[in-house]
């Protein structure tokens, strides 16, 4: 009997382990299509909890009613079954559902309602089901000891709970960085299946059980959305890398579903008809001496770094922050970056300013979190008091922002925000049919009108007349939005913009 109690908590430590995991791996799958919001976390949460609270009510119900541990290993058993399906499910599911031909207004109602139903469709009922399995350990346990129930109880939980506690820490800190996402939740799945079929006795389930373990196996180690031109591909604990490569022997890195380009490389041209060939004219506005330091936030594959390196060669000691390890190799690898003056750090971009002690000249901005959506921690007021710290008195920063319109509430908020801090902020729109602007700020004034005079190189001198042309100053509006730590709903106002920009 003390075995048997002994595999009880074993029960209850595996059910709390797969139940975390599960939860820790539903946001990284979800951030492909709906990103990774405060929305999207809060039905994730809400569906674990409500779903885990019907498993404990009709758990316990079916515990008195049949309290057999052959019964509550099957529910395991089907639980395992029905998470191996869902990695499987949630593409043409996300495509199936469509709440923007409903007429909604907000494109926060959009996602959250839509995360919401493909939440509870792909997890609500295996989770139900591994809910009942701490009610159900209770009971069995009370009908060997049914004079120590709060012991009983109490051992039950903490067992489970520490289940819980390796099952956050574990994928996120081994399992999807390493396998990603979707062989994550096969392994779950599996563990829960190879337990729960301990409690068919029949030996013809032994058929039933390697019936769906070898599929699970083969699907754990599927890759997600294999392009024809795709030369790499990984999964990192950030998001889903990939790298392109078209005939003309141009490289693009994307991340995710792969709608937007993170960087470009081609080793016969620099300028890529991107938004980044315009940063290239920045340094020209610099009044220091040479060798001019630059700092590069979010240096992805280093598309920044290379053009600035082509065009001002030994002229420019560039340091690159990339919080995502698994970019910098990639970077590395198929975008030379190696052959450039950069140092690379990889790190959190503010955790960085805030632990420097250089002064760089410029300071370019250009991180992005799940392809669209800026760090709101990149755009707060009090990381603006810290970008002016790192600058030298003379010093620029500029940040790529993202916008279907100038007069969007996103990129209004932004500006704004930088003008509160910096004295001279100004604005240019990238005029290549992109929504990209570049916001650039500093301390003293910056002199566009005489940049294509300043501009040697004839590559650049297009870029520098749309910069002359086309920049204008904005000043500080008190009554207008300030994004601060405290307040920077920097992914409702993105989700709102693009669904103006599909309404129109």
């Amino acid at each position: 009997m003390k075995n048997k109690n002994r595999f009880l908590l074993i029960v209850a430590f595996v059910s709390g382990f797969c139940i975390m995991a599960m939860e820790i791996s539903a946001s990284r799958l979800l951030a492909p299509y709906f990103g990774t919001s405060i929305f999207v976390w809060t039905n994730i949460i809400g569906i674990v909890m409500v779903a885990l609270s019907l498993g404990y009510y009709f758990g316990g119900k079916l515990a008195d009613r049949i309290p057999k541990i052959e019964l509550l290993l099957k529910l395991i058993f089907s639980a395992g079954c029905l998470f191996l399906i869902v990695p499987l499910i949630i593409k043409p599911l996300s495509s199936m559902i469509d709440l923007g031909s409903l007429g909604l207004h907000s494109s926060a109602a959009i996602i959250f309602i839509s995360s919401l139903l493909l939440t509870t469709i792909l997890f609500a009922l295996p989770l139900i089901l591994l809910g009942m399995v701490s009610p159900f350990i209770i009971k069995l346990f009370l009908l060997e000891k049914d004079n120590q129930v709060g012991e009983s109880a109490g051992r039950v939980s903490a067992v489970s709970t520490i289940g819980s506690i390796l099952g956050t820490f574990l994928p996120t800190l081994l399992l999807i960085p390493v396998w990603g996402t979707r062989a994550t939740i096969n392994i779950f799945a599996l563990i829960l299946i190879a337990l729960g079929s301990l409690g068919f006795r029949k030996k013809k389930t032994n058929l039933l059980f390697l019936a769906v373990l070898t599929p699970a196996f083969y699907f754990s180690g599927a890759q997600i959305n294999t392009q024809p031109e795709s030369i790499f591909e990984d999964e990192s604990a950030y998001q889903y890398i990939n790298i392109r490569q078209d005939a003309q022997g141009t490289k693009y890195l994307s991340v995710n579903e792969g709608a937007g380009i993170q960087s470009v490389y081609n080793s016969e041209r620099a300028l890529t008809g991107y938004y980044y060939d315009y940063l290239n004219v920045l340094p020209y506005l610099l009044k220091s001496e040479e060798p001019k330091k630059v700092l590069i936030v979010g240096l992805c594959g280093g598309t920044i770094a290379n053009q600035l390196s082509h065009f001002f060669p030994g002229e420019l000691e560039i340091d690159g922050v990339e919080i995502d390890p698994k970019i910098i190799n990639a970077a590395q690898k198929y975008f030379n970056i190696n052959q450039t003056n950069t140092q690379i750090y990889n790190a959190d971009g503010r955790m960085f300013l805030a632990g420097n002690s250089k002064k760089y000249d410029l300071i370019i901005v250009d991180a992005y979190a799940q392809e669209f959506y800026i760090p709101w921690t990149l755009t707060t007021q009090e990381f603006w008091g810290l970008v002016k710290e790192n600058l030298t008195p003379t010093g620029i920063m500029a940040i790529n922002v993202n916008s279907v319109s100038p007069s969007s509430r996103l990129l209004k908020s932004i500006a704004n925000t930088m003008a509160s801090v910096f004295p001279n902020t100004y604005i240019t729109p990238i005029k290549d049919g992109n929504i990209n602007y570049v916001l650039t700020a500093s301390r003293q004034p910056l002199n566009f009108s005489d940049l294509t005079e300043a501009v040697e190189n004839n590559e650049l001198k297009s870029l520098a007349w749309s910069y002359q042309n086309n920049t204008e100053k904005i000043g500080y509006d008190a009554n207008a939005m300030i994004l601060t730590d405290d307040r920077a709903p920097v992914e409702f106002l993105t989700d709102s913009m693009a669904l103006d920009y599909l309404k129109k």
